[in-house]
């Protein structure tokens, strides 16, 4: 469903259309989530990119997310520098995840038949990457695709007894390392005592327990407000961190020994802010919600999408056979308060 063209401007002739309908702008579902722009094969796209920057994050405001696509596959380093260039390390995240260069990642390494709940990245942090970037490095043939959800849709979605509960009591994280992700992994360090200090500086309550293992508690809100937008938006991770949520499956797919319990198979868990628990209903219900607004495109190799981490949700489908997506995160919301030129 097209939704307008852009035309290919040369380099320092902003306005200047000189290629009509060498970018096209299309979505893929009614939601328009995410906004695509599919470029003909001889538009440089990160030049393309970098020329239309500020139209760009206007859109990415408005939709919460971009997908840039071309026969040509575009550099990924290069064209993310050119949407932002401010990177940030992947340090102390919940996902299971390898660098493969200075600074980019693999997507997840979750066990392949399970699904990958919503959410945003850090959003049981203090602070948080306000971009996200991802490169479809091996396309998927089975599934696998990236689901994304509007947190704004959210917010009206959500009941509103259920919305202000969570607004008025907020969350308590409660993670827990060492046996399917090490806290050595997750921090990419040896020291107990540097692990220490940057959770001392996000928030986070340490403890180390026997085998070296650690477990973190951090209180954060469960509704934030883009600091762009003005909008409010549902930025929590509840519905997925619940124990309630680990189910026969989950246990399956991590299990390693028949003595696993559900405490070494699931160390994460999220209480009310007091540390009370949240009943399993109301996990429930809210998982269903996010279910029923998360839509998904099928990937193609090369492609590169930019998701406004506070606007957008993300997740993964479970798939089989190859398939392998890179990322890299940008613009720490403490530094930059998401305020771009």
């Amino acid at each position: 469903m097209p939704i307008g063209k852009f035309s290919r401007l040369e380099s320092g002739a902003v306005g200047e259309a000189v290629a009509p309908e060498l970018v096209r702008r299309t979505t893929y579902n009614d939601e328009q989530l995410p906004l695509a722009f599919e470029a003909d094969a001889d538009v440089d796209l990160v030049t393309w990119v970098r020329e239309h920057r500020k139209e760009l994050r206007d859109d990415l405001h408005r939709h919460g997310a971009l997908l840039f696509r071309s026969p040509v596959r575009p550099d990924f380093n290069a064209i993310v520098d050119a949407f932002s260039g401010e990177l940030v390390e992947y340090q102390g995240g919940a996902a299971i995840r390898s660098r493969v260069g200075e600074t980019t990642y693999t997507a997840s390494e979750y066990p392949e038949e399970l699904e990958i709940r919503q959410h945003s990245e850090f959003c049981y942090s203090n602070d948080w990457p306000m971009l996200v970037f991802f490169q479809c490095d091996i396309e998927p043939q089975d599934r696998g695709q990236t689901p994304l959800t509007d947190n704004r849709a959210l917010m009206e979605a959500i009941p509103e007894d259920i919305r202000e509960r969570f607004r008025e009591r907020e969350l308590l994280y409660v993670r827990g390392y060492g046996y399917n992700r090490t806290w050595q992994r997750s921090y990419e360090t040896e020291s107990r005592e540097e692990v220490e200090e940057l959770c001392r500086t996000e928030g986070r309550r340490v403890e180390w327990g026997d085998d070296d293992r650690l477990r973190t508690y951090e209180r954060r809100p469960a509704i934030a407000r883009h600091p762009v937008t003005g909008d409010e938006v549902w930025f929590n991770y509840a519905h997925g961190f619940h124990v309630s949520l680990m189910d026969s499956g989950i246990r399956e797919a991590l299990s390693t020994a028949p003595d696993d319990t559900d405490d070494r198979l699931w160390p994460n868990n999220v209480f009310w802010g007091d540390g009370s628990e949240i009943d399993a209903k109301t996990i429930s219900a809210v998982n269903d919600i996010v279910e029923r607004h998360t839509v998904q495109f099928d990937w193609q190799e090369g492609d590169v999408l930019v998701v406004d981490n506070m606007l957008a949700a993300h997740g993964r489908r479970a798939f089989s056979g190859p398939r392998r997506i890179l990322l890299k995160i940008a613009e720490s919301y403490a530094s930059t308060q998401g305020v771009r030129a």
